[in-house]
């Protein structure tokens, strides 16, 4: 049985381990004797290059909002090729082996057996996706971009944080050296954003227009992050390190040079904690001062820009007013300026009366046509149906397995059951639209309360799992997971449709 201190010096510890499974994901990958080759039999160097990689996945997909491909990827790769040695033609080869071998754990899923801290035992830690594939280009999953941020960009955000957190830990363990370094570190980082919120204001005054709202929304939200919660956490510090003083106060001395130093330290820790908590109040209110001179600055702004707008009292009704019926000729002159712009005839009106052909020589039969109420509520019905029985269907080849794929499911699947479930693509759309929930929770669906709309020939989950019995809906949820394997569908009119495969896993 794990003592009291162990137990909350382990406190959340899965968290931490996740970390580092997210470094073990990547660094615990193949190595092909072709790769080697590459990079000189440098695993080092293979490193820097994988997390460069996903440096420049991330950096493409948020910084500016575009696809990443492969091709995007081999481009990065071929300009780092005199900086790694390799050739600027091997760069593509590279890229296979990065995204695949070791961003995608060469389709393989990995799983890590950790210590959970609230029951005191190991149990396997969910599956890791560092990527996802989305038509062709390559998204980083939350994990990704969290152990990116715990490398560098989270930095700064939590650099407050993190030298009070050592602070306390050092005066904890009675290093006051080291906790009078980190006390002076939190002053000069306190009366450092004081002085960027100064500038900021400065600049505001002199041209609010060269100031951005992504700079004042940063400069408040640092504030919020790095001192909302900090003032009570500081004062709990100032208490500690005063009895730690009252402490040396009482006790016998032995070394007068050394408890004379210790005193002066804790002292000193004790003027610069009194500061940073001073300092951090004019901060925090200031924030506030910064926001309404802002806001008034941009109302000013917005109004002597609106002064330029079209006065429609003065420009038209005005001088209405004041023609005479003779200059009623004119009227329109005092309008154009809210016509719309003429565009050249190019086509005469004849043209859209003209008898339309048809553009292909055979007609498309895409569904039933609906040419009444009664048949529309038919189409209806019977899409629903057709939406159930694949639910039906899915859920009752699941019963069985913990894990199959969807490709196994269709080889099950009589001919006529496809037939009827490839009528207007329903098969395939609802495969996406599940694979779009990632989850289906399905013990969730049994708990919650239910008001069932029957739905009008859309695809509905909750309508479908209401239409099937208890004993099909026991399990607890369902995972899909996307496949780089292309499938091929045929539909009743003998067309084909290509699709990614699916992975199905069943949790009971």
């Amino acid at each position: 049985m794990i003592s009291a201190g162990s137990k909350e010096l382990l406190q959340d510890f899965e968290k931490r381990m996740r970390f580092v499974n997210l470094i073990k994901y990547w660094l615990q990958r193949s190595k092909p004797t072709e790769i080697r080759e590459i990079l000189h039999n440098n695993d080092d160097k293979t490193d820097n290059l994988i997390l460069m990689v996903m440096v420049f996945i991330m950096d493409n997909t948020l910084r500016y909002g575009e696809r990443c491909t492969k091709q995007d990827i081999t481009v990065f790769l071929r300009e780092l090729a005199d900086i790694y040695g390799y050739e600027p033609e091997e760069a593509k080869t590279l890229t296979d082996y990065i995204v695949t071998d070791v961003l995608q754990s060469g389709g393989k899923v990995r799983r890590f057996e950790t210590f959970d801290s609230h029951d005191e035992k190991f149990h396997e830690q969910g599956s890791l996706i560092l990527f996802e594939q989305q038509s062709g280009s390559y998204v980083l999953t939350n994990e990704a971009y969290e152990f990116l941020f715990r490398t560098k960009e989270i930095d700064s955000e939590l650099d407050f944080s993190v030298s009070r957190f050592k602070l306390q830990e050092f005066i904890k363990r009675g290093n006051y050296g080291k906790a009078l370094r980190e006390s002076r570190e939190l002053v000069s980082r306190v009366r450092n954003l004081k002085t960027r919120m100064d500038d900021f204001m400065l600049r505001c005054r002199i041209n609010i227009s060269e100031v951005s709202i992504d700079e004042y929304e940063d400069i408040v939200d640092q504030v919020r992050d790095s001192f909302e919660n900090e003032n009570k956490q500081l004062s709990d510090i100032r208490s500690l390190v005063s009895a730690k003083l009252q402490a040396f106060a009482v006790a016998e001395i032995k070394e007068d040079r050394q408890i004379c130093q210790t005193e002066k330290e804790i002292h000193e820790i004790l003027e610069n904690i009194d500061t940073v908590i001073s300092e951090q109040s004019r901060v925090f209110n200031q924030k506030f001062t910064l926001s309404e001179l802002y806001a008034d600055l941009l109302d000013d702004s917005f109004s002597y820009l609106q002064a330029g707008h079209f006065d429609i009292e003065q420009e038209l009704l005005l001088p209405l007013q004041k023609m005479q019926l003779k200059d009623s000729k004119d009227v329109g002159k005092l309008f154009a300026p809210l016509y719309r712009p003429e565009f050249p005839h190019l086509f005469g009106i004849d043209l859209f009366y003209r008898r339309q052909n048809s553009i292909r020589e055979v007609s498309r039969d895409d569904g039933i046509d609906i040419t009444s109420d009664d048949t529309a509520e038919n189409v209806a019905d019977i899409r629903n149906e057709r939406y159930v029985e694949i639910i039906r269907g899915l859920l009752s080849f699941a019963e069985k397995r913990a894990v199959f794929n969807f490709s196994e499911y269709l080889d099950n699947v009589s001919k006529t059951q496809l037939h009827e479930q490839m009528q207007e693509k329903a098969l395939p759309d609802v495969m996406l639209k599940l694979y779009g929930l990632g989850e289906i929770d399905i013990a969730g669906w049994r708990s919650a309360q239910h008001d069932i709309i029957v739905p009008v020939g859309e695809f509905d989950l909750s309508y479908c799992l209401s239409e099937l019995p208890e004993e099909s809906v026991q399990m607890e949820s369902i995972m899909i997971y996307k496949l780089d394997n292309v499938i091929t569908l045929s539909d009743h009119k003998g067309g084909h449709i290509e699709m990614n495969d699916f992975k199905i896993e069943v949790r009971r």
